[in-house]
């Protein structure tokens, strides 16, 4: 069953629902494009260093295969090898550099897809809700007399928790945790 690394930005508080909202999830495994188009796919994901790396790596290559006088099917198999071997290790190097940028790892979620994934990720965990608006005011924003707070003061209708009936929490509009697939 495939794996997820789970990031939440740094700039976010932990466990609450803009730090979810803002998640990651770097698949644990062979990466097509890193395989395919690997500068593209390194410059798309703002990987400078391994790119730089990646580029030695390359230039370190091309002097190998010149100096050992290797003959162009040579050179192709060594090539297609070194590609092979990165694509295995792309998405770890992503989770290196996201730790390095300062990205909270928050765990790691399983799941034959993504979505299922997710689920399982956030439903083990405990989201602090923003708190209710205060004495005179609406959730949209306004007072209660018409006058417009800032967006600060916004909290949205998700601030108040459903009352639970002893069970653990359910993500979305599923009847119940861990419900059966169709």
């Amino acid at each position: 069953m495939p794996s997820w690394f789970v990031f939440e930005p740094a700039k976010t508080a932990p466990d609450t629902l803009e730090a979810a909202d803002k998640s990651v999830f770097v698949k644990d495994g062979f990466s097509l494009g890193a395989f395919l188009v690997t500068p593209v796919w390194l410059l798309w994901r703002r990987m400078w260093l391994v790119f730089l790396a990646w580029l030695g790596l390359q230039v370190a290559l091309a002097v190998l295969t010149s100096t050992f006088s290797l003959d162009q099917r040579a050179a192709g198999i060594v090539s297609l090898l070194v590609s092979l071997c990165f694509a295995l290790e792309a998405n770890a190097l992503r989770a290196w550099t996201m730790r390095r940028q300062g990205w909270r790892f928050t765990g790691i979620a399983s799941g034959h897809t993504l979505d299922e994934a997710e689920q399982r990720h956030f439903e083990g965990r405990t989201i602090n809700l923003p708190n209710p608006p205060a004495a005179g005011q609406s959730w949209l924003g306004r007072s209660k007399h018409g006058q417009a707070t800032s967006d600060r003061d916004f909290v949205g209708p998700w601030s108040t928790p459903a009352p639970s009936s002893g069970s653990p929490s359910v993500l979305g509009v599923f009847p119940e945790p861990h419900g059966t697939k169709p």
